[in-house]
């Protein structure tokens, strides 16, 4: 039988966050002095009602650290009434703070998820137990999702526990819809603030994927969830993601799926995602944006905005500017050179064109190629060296 030695006390205190290590101390002192208790021995902490366990103590006042210790030192995670599984998913017995973890930690260290609990006024499966607490954010997620994954059960015959099993599944799957667009990464990030849902919306944004967005607004519909963001601060970030390049075909959708939820794109002359758009010269996205119905006059620019809609259709590129001297910041473009980039970037797209859609161009379009060759052998004039003078 595994002993409560000093060591191991000491050991567990330091994974107590400091500011209830002394209170810790005070409860568990009584543990150092010989005869050494086994780790399952039931003892009367803090003044609660009934004796608990060691591992019920680090379920309700310590850390994942701690419950990890006490099992490697041999505590059993299936002894108790109510047994730890249960302890764990109430949300009155085990705070927010690492309740996922001590569920993952108490599933490794071979906790059984589909018992019965057999006392009055217990949850008569940890599933259960979970359904009926009061537990907010993502974290009823990911211990359901753990529960279920280790084979939890939610047999019951009880027509309160039936509908707020089902709610809880239904929870289960919808979200499990949405985990399968992210990435591993993403999907853990959602874990640092297990009380709220900020982590998944957050992740979903980063995304760029309509359909994600699409399926989390659904979701929040249908099941009521606070899956709450704001579209115009969403738009403004997706705005400076693009900056000066390509629009992509997901992000244009993924911005108007923002502007069907509310996103204000414009604020005159104010900091908003047209104005950053303006500022990038970003002639897809403002494009975009005058077809959802911003007004070139209350822009900063309105110029500018016209110099944009003229290239309306031309490929966007990247800005790619040299370094000054000295690793400066790079050199900005006299208006010749920005006319003559956004001349090849054109040239570059129409080179690209099938021969078929070439074939389509009406007498009036070859008409127009034929002019601006002739204008081009003007400027190319203008550029050559000139005759010495005899």
């Amino acid at each position: 039988m595994t002993r409560a030695t000093p060591q191991l006390i000491l050991a567990l205190l330091k994974t107590f966050p400091e500011q209830d290590r002394d209170l810790a101390e005070r409860d568990l002192v009584v543990l150092m002095r010989p005869p050494y208790q086994s780790v399952n021995r039931k003892m009367q902490f803090r003044g609660l009602p009934v004796e608990i366990g060691l591992l019920e103590y680090a379920l309700r006042f310590g850390t994942a650290d701690a419950v990890e210790m006490l099992l490697e030192a041999g505590a059993d995670p299936n002894d108790g009434a109510p047994r730890p599984l249960t302890i764990a998913t109430m949300a009155q017995a085990c705070p927010d703070a690492g309740r996922i973890e001590k569920v993952e930690a108490l599933l490794r260290g071979g906790a059984r998820p589909d018992y019965r609990e057999l006392l009055d006024q217990i949850p008569p499966t940890p599933l259960i137990s979970l359904a009926r607490s009061k537990a907010g954010g993502i974290q009823r997620y990911w211990i359901a999702r753990r529960l279920r994954e280790a084979g939890a059960t939610a047999h019951t015959t009880n027509e309160y526990e039936l509908r707020v099993v089902a709610r809880l599944l239904a929870e289960l799957r919808a979200i499990d819809g949405l985990m399968a667009g992210l990435g591993a990464a993403d999907q853990a990030a959602t874990k640092a603030n297990p009380a709220s849902w900020e982590g998944l919306v957050a992740a979903i944004l980063r995304s760029e994927q309509p359909g994600l967005l699409t399926a989390m607004i659904e979701v929040r519909k249908e099941l009521r969830l606070p899956l709450t963001f704001d579209p115009t601060a969403a738009l403004l970030d997706l705005a400076t993601r693009i900056a000066d390049h390509p629009v992509t075909p997901a992000q244009a959708q993924f911005a108007q799926i923002l502007l069907e939820s509310g996103a204000e794109m414009q604020f005159g002359a104010d900091d908003s995602a047209f104005e950053r758009t303006l500022a990038f010269e970003n002639h897809e996205l403002i494009d975009l944006f005058l077809n959802a119905g911003a007004q070139p006059a209350l822009a900063s620019s309105a110029d500018k905005v016209a110099e944009l809609m003229r290239r309306q259709g031309l490929p966007q590129v990247p800005k790619d500017r040299p370094a000054g001297e000295d690793g400066a910041a790079p050199a900005q473009p006299n208006k010749a050179l920005a006319c003559l980039d956004l001349l090849c970037s054109g040239i570059a797209g129409l080179e690209t064109c099938p021969d078929s859609d070439l074939g389509r161009l009406s007498a009036d379009n070859t008409a127009t190629m034929q002019a601006l060759a002739r204008r081009l052998h003007a400027i190319a004039d203008k550029l050559a060296p000139a005759p010495p003078h005899a």
